[in-house]
């Protein structure tokens, strides 16, 4: 179930199709055998990748704003333990990534804070009725994948979203660059990792360009996620109220929190802006290029 177009989809929108099957079929497969909390992880990950596959050919897709839509709640039904869980993760990151004489007991005591939160949320009883609620709307949607059409054909169906993408991500940079906030470096995060499936997507066009490529934008993603999750971490960080039970604990953590995404900030920094170097025109352009000696096989057209 490669997530990748294959050269004997005979058209794109015959490769949208099967593509979004594949990614239903496999979250309906882990609701029916998976244990709930790797269900959940496995349907959100597939409403990612139908979300970006939807997106690379939104402006040829009129039924692509029902259809974001729709994958995207069902992504939000099940983040209910999403939040706590960063929480928790974040914290083991921080601290295990600690020198040896590096005093824990403070960090540890507000760790066991966040894990007793995740217990809490993780049992509650209307779980496995979200689950349920979500395999209904899969089941439902891929009902509809079937009637999805789209306007364009060929490279005209993939290069509008692809610049798309491409130019909203050069404006986050951009934002970035002007103002570090928390706010901007999520929606950069965002569209780089909308364009790193695109690039998984379009791989088969040149494995021996594309596929390092995506591993930068992997790597990126991983980066920029950690990032994401610091800075959910020091937002929760700042309420507690100063003289309480956890203050000292939050102030050690905040502390951490602060080193480690100032050094993700410095590492992903320079990748961003390896990835963006080349014009989105330009870009786009190749890749049309080399879209159409995959399909033709490197025959010269008429």
């Amino acid at each position: 179930m490669a997530y990748r177009f294959r050269h004997g989809d005979r058209t794109v929108q015959r490769a949208v199709h099967r593509i979004a099957r594949e990614q239903i079929d496999g979250a309906l497969a882990a609701i029916a055998g998976q244990p709930r909390d790797k269900a959940i992880h496995e349907v959100r990950k597939a409403c990612k990748k139908l979300r970006a596959l939807l997106r690379l050919v939104r402006p040829g897709f009129p039924d692509y704003t029902y259809e974001n839509a729709a994958f995207r709640d069902i992504a939000r039904l099940l983040a209910f333990t999403r939040d706590a869980k960063v929480l928790l993760d974040t914290c083991d990151a921080l601290i295990a990534g600690t020198p040896e004489d590096f005093d824990r007991v403070e960090a540890l005591s507000l760790r066991e804070h966040f894990a007793g939160e995740l217990a809490q949320v993780g049992a509650d009883e209307a779980a496995g009725a979200r689950l349920e609620q979500a395999r209904v709307l899969l089941d439902t949607a891929r009902e509809r994948v079937a009637d999805w059409s789209l306007t364009e054909e060929g490279w005209d169906a993939l290069g509008p979203g692809l610049g798309r993408i491409l130019r909203q991500a050069d404006k986050a940079w951009s934002k970035v660059a002007r103002e570090p906030d928390a706010a901007h470096y999520h929606e950069l995060r965002k569209r780089m990792k909308y364009h790193w499936y695109h690039t998984r997507l379009l791989a088969p066009v040149w494995p021996a360009l594309m596929q390092p490529r995506a591993a930068e934008l992997g790597h990126l993603a991983d980066l920029l996620g950690l990032h994401h999750d610091i800075c959910v971490l020091e937002e929760r960080l700042g309420g507690f109220v100063p003289g309480t039970h956890y203050d000292k604990p939050a102030a050690v953590l905040r502390g951490l929190a602060a080193d480690r995404r100032k050094r993700l900030e410095q590492d992903a920094g320079p990748l961003v802006a390896r990835l963006l170097a080349q014009e989105t025109a330009a870009l786009a352009d190749h890749w049309c290029r080399l879209w159409g000696i995959w399909r033709t096989g490197g025959r010269q057209p008429a």
